[in-house]
């Protein structure tokens, strides 16, 4: 039974010492491990900074490009509504041409729709219409 005291007096004291380092390791490597978050998060918010300034050169490229890009596409629009009224034009001198040639066919027609009925005429045939 000594013995047995004895031995259970030599691993009492290994025990209470593992005991006693594991609480600190874990008293010291909490310390350690708030100081490791708190340095990540100081990397994390000077990543969000440098991220945020990258969008904001992006989109103050984009707003200083707006204005080149706008005056391109005005241009164009510009150019596109000269060459629709231009084409509009000459659609209407078209339409005008044909109107003239028509009513010059259409006159062409009546006189000699005129000179046929007075041949009839005077060949004695009478058409009423």
């Amino acid at each position: 039974m000594k013995e047995l005291l004895k031995l259970l007096i030599e691993h009492f004291g290994a025990f209470i010492g593992a005991v006693l380092t594991g609480l600190a390791g874990f008293i010291f490597g909490k310390r350690k491990l708030r100081a490791e978050v708190a340095g990540i998060n100081a990397d994390n918010e000077g990543k969000e900074i440098e991220n945020a300034d990258k969008l904001v050169k992006l989109y103050k490229e984009a707003l200083d490009d707006l204005g080149s890009r706008y005056e391109a596409k005005f241009t164009e629009f510009s150019d596109l509504s000269d060459k629709k009224v231009l084409m509009l034009q000459q659609q209407i001198d078209f339409q005008k041409r044909i109107n003239e040639q028509l009513k010059a066919e259409n006159n062409l027609l009546k006189a000699e729709n005129t000179m046929l009925k007075t041949k009839l005429k005077d060949n004695g045939i009478v058409i009423t219409s």
